[in-house]
Order: structure tokens, then sequence, then C-alpha cells
């Protein structure tokens, strides 16, 4: 029983771990279509077993230097605007991408366009100019401009007379209504195509007032979208000080124009939604915007107030103290004034006494002094007494001998005037001598009266 039991269970784990036949379908599309990129666009074989349908062309792409085939189909929307015929043993290339069809289990080529391998030369040289313009950087997306987000003047590269410019216009007027829209006409296909279209890309980027340069048109096969890729029309674009949007109305493969431009947009319609903003999202973040500024302001608002209340109460209680420090101080200045008044008081008390007490003493001293000065006063006019009866008597005696003394000197000049003169120069001479002796007398006594002075 226990090996059945296990036999049982061996034969039920391989049920458990298998995928079904969809489940496995689809996980190689889904892996195909996340491995796209790594598969060619162009791909070169021998066209064998071609059967048209009225809903597309089946083939099969045999390889040219082996056996190896791949299954090919050309949908009839992709046919009908394809020039050459799907001819069975020509050798050709097509552009197509890797198609895995989940309900046959079939991996095929979705083939968009084909050329004989004799017009392939065109092909070549596109690819060597897409290699050229990506090794110069054209196609890097940091060398490519923000589109303005809200133009007022649209400057739109298309055919005047084809449907793509009402589409366009129709599309941004339902965004932005009444957006400037500025129509610069030009030949979107054939040989003018590519001189046409730089002329109207140089004159809408000379325009000081264009804010976005649109180059669209309707779509159409790779033949009459090829001015698209010629190198004059790539620079240009490239060239543009001005942003720029392409969109040539073509679904299957990147035009080498809508890879330089700043932005692609896949058909006009598209292109006006590219290139203009919405406005009810606009509506939207301009009513989020004001309900955030004012959320924000009564946020300011309210601290702000809350701040000033904050400061006003400090600054009441800073005041309250100042005040009381103030009063604080005035008490003290009153104290101290107190303070000093009785200080001054007791002070000036004490010093009015001493200066009483210096006072008596003083008139004390005074008038001691006085009785003693009286004293010494009597005894020295006792002195002077007997000084001036002493200088009398000297002066008495000294004028008695000097006059005695000058008399006879006279009396001696009067002799000898008289001897040897005439007697009235005697006189004369005579009289001068009394004058002299006067003014000698004058002058004795008034040295005795000073000299009796200095010694009172």
């Amino acid at each position: 029983m226990a090996v059945d039991d296990d036999t049982g269970s061996e034969n039920t784990k391989p049920q458990k771990s298998a995928w079904s036949v969809s489940r496995l379908n689809n996980e190689i599309a889904a892996t195909l279509e996340s491995a796209a990129e790594r598969f060619p666009t162009y791909v070169v074989g021998e066209v064998s077993d071609a059967t048209a349908k009225g809903y597309g062309t089946f083939f099969t792409l045999r390889d040219v230097d082996g056996e190896e085939t791949i299954q090919c189909i050309v949908w009839s929307s992709y046919r009908d605007r394809i020039d050459e015929s799907i001819t069975e043993g020509e050798e050709v290339i097509v552009r197509a991408n890797v198609d895995f069809y989940a309900e046959g289990g079939r991996t095929q080529l979705n083939v968009k366009n084909y050329w004989p391998v004799g017009d392939s030369d065109r092909s070549q040289e596109l690819e060597a100019l897409r290699a050229e313009l990506n090794e110069e950087g054209l196609f890097d997306a940091d060398r490519k401009q923000s589109l303005p987000p809200f133009p007022s003047n649209i400057g739109i590269i298309t055919s005047l007379t084809g449907s793509a410019r009402e589409d366009f216009r129709e599309s941004a007027w339902g965004r932005v209504p009444g957006v400037t829209l500025t129509f610069f006409g030009a030949t979107v296909q054939g040989k003018n195509a590519t001189a046409s279209i730089v002329g109207s890309l140089q004159q809408a980027d000379r325009d000081p007032d264009i804010d976005i340069i649109v180059v669209t048109r309707g779509g159409g096969a790779d033949d009459t979208l090829w001015c698209f890729n010629e190198e004059p029309v790539v620079r240009a674009i490239a060239d543009c000080a001005t942003p720029t949007v392409v969109a040539v109305g073509h679904e299957d493969d990147e035009t080498l124009a809508e890879a330089v431009a700043d932005k692609a947009a896949m058909t006009p319609t598209d292109a006006g939604i590219v290139a203009t903003p919405e406005m009810s999202t606009i509506r939207e973040r301009v009513e989020t915007i004001e309900r955030r500024l004012q959320i924000g302001y009564e946020t300011v608002v309210s601290e702000q107030l809350d701040a000033l209340n904050r400061r006003i109460e400090n600054a009441v209680v800073g005041l309250e103290r100042a005040a009381e420090t103030r009063q604080a101080r005035i008490q003290r200045a009153a104290d101290l004034e107190q303070r000093i008044d009785t200080a001054y008081t007791t002070l000036t008390a004490s010093r009015l006494d001493a200066v009483d007490d210096r006072i008596e003493t003083a008139l004390q001293e005074i008038e001691h002094a006085a009785e003693t000065e009286a004293v010494t006063v009597r005894a020295a006019q006792g002195r002077i007494g007997g000084l001036e009866t002493r200088i009398d008597r000297a002066y008495e005696t000294h004028i008695t001998q000097e006059t005695e003394a000058l008399e006879r000197r006279i009396e001696s000049a009067y002799r000898d005037i008289e001897t040897d003169t005439d007697v009235q120069e005697a006189k004369q001479e005579a009289r001068q001598l009394r004058i002299v002796i006067l003014v000698l007398v004058g002058l004795l006594l008034l040295g005795v009266a000073l000299w009796a002075g200095g010694i009172l």
C-alpha cells in the first residue's frame, strides 16, 4: 500500500507543475514583446509561397545563403501603401517587427514596408545618417528642450490645404480656446518638400513671438514621408532655438525628424494635445495651489499672531518688571535722600558746633592777644617815648654840630668869597648854600621820622 501511495504521488507531480499551451504561448509572446529592442528593424531574404488575401498577404522569407525560413504577413493597411508588388523568388528587404501569434503558436514577421534589394540603397543611406546623427548626440535626451507649459503663440508648419491644419486647430483650441496659432505654409511631400520645410522652420524660429514650433502632416506611405528623413530637415529641426514638436502621422516607424525633435507626437491631433496645457488640469492645480496658499496663509498668520501675542506678553511682563524696578529705585532714592538729609543735618550741626567752638576759642585767643598787645603797646609806647627823647636830643646835638660846622664853613666861605670874588656873587652863593642846607635838614628830618616809624 505504501508503494502504491508513493507511486500515485509521483504520478501527480508533473500534472501540477505543467503549463497549459495557452499559458506557454502567452509567456512566449510576452517575452518576445519585452525583448523587442533586441530584434532588427530590417531583414533581408528571398520571397516564396506568397498568398494574397483580402485582409493581407502571407509569404515566406528564406535566408539567401541557407534553408532557414520565417513566415511573414503584410496586413492590407500597409500593403496598399507599398509601391512595389510582392514577387516570389525576388530578394527583398523588409521593415518589420517580430510578432508571435499566440493562438496558432507561430512566430512571424509583421511587415510594414518592402523593397527589392536593388532599391535598398535608400534604406542604407537612412541608417548611415541615423548612425551619424546619433554619434553627434542629436538624439540625446539631455539636449532636448522642455516645452513651455503655457504657450501664447504656437507656430505650425504644415500644408495649408491638408486636413492636418484643421485637426491641429480643433485639438489645440479644444484645450486652450483662443490660443494664438500662426501657420507657416509648407510642402510636406514630394521633391520640393525639403526646401519648403527648412525655409518655414527658419522663418518660424526667427519669429520672437513663437513659443513652440510644430511640424506636422497627415499619414502616408514611407515614400511620401521620406522628406522627414532628409538631412537638411533633420538638422534644421535640431538647430531650432525654439522648442519643437514633430507629428507626421506615421505609426509604424519613427522618422529622423521625430527622433531629433524636442517632442514627438503621433498625429496632428496628438500634436495639439502635446503643445497645449489641459485647462481643466490647470484649473485643478490652481485650485489646489489656492487651497494650499490659503492654508499656508492661515497657518503663517496664526503662527505670526501667536508669536506677536507672545512678544506682547513678554513686553508687558518686561514693562511691569521695569516699572517695579523703577519704583524700587525711586524708593531707594527717597531712602537715600532721607539718609542724606539726616546725615547733612547731623554733619551741619556738628560742624556748626565745631565752628562755634573754634570761634569762641579764637575770640578768647584774640582777647588774650589784645590784652597782651595792649601791654606790649604800652611798653612800646614807653620805649618809643624814651627813644623819641633820645632821638630829639641826638638830633638836636647833631643839628647843632652840623649847623655850627656849616656856619663855620659859611663864614670861611664868606671870607673866601669876600677875598676872591665879588661880594654879590658871594651872597648869591651863600643863598644857594642855605637852600642846600635846608634841603639837607629836610632830608635828615624825613629819615629820622621814617626810622622812628619802623621802630614803632
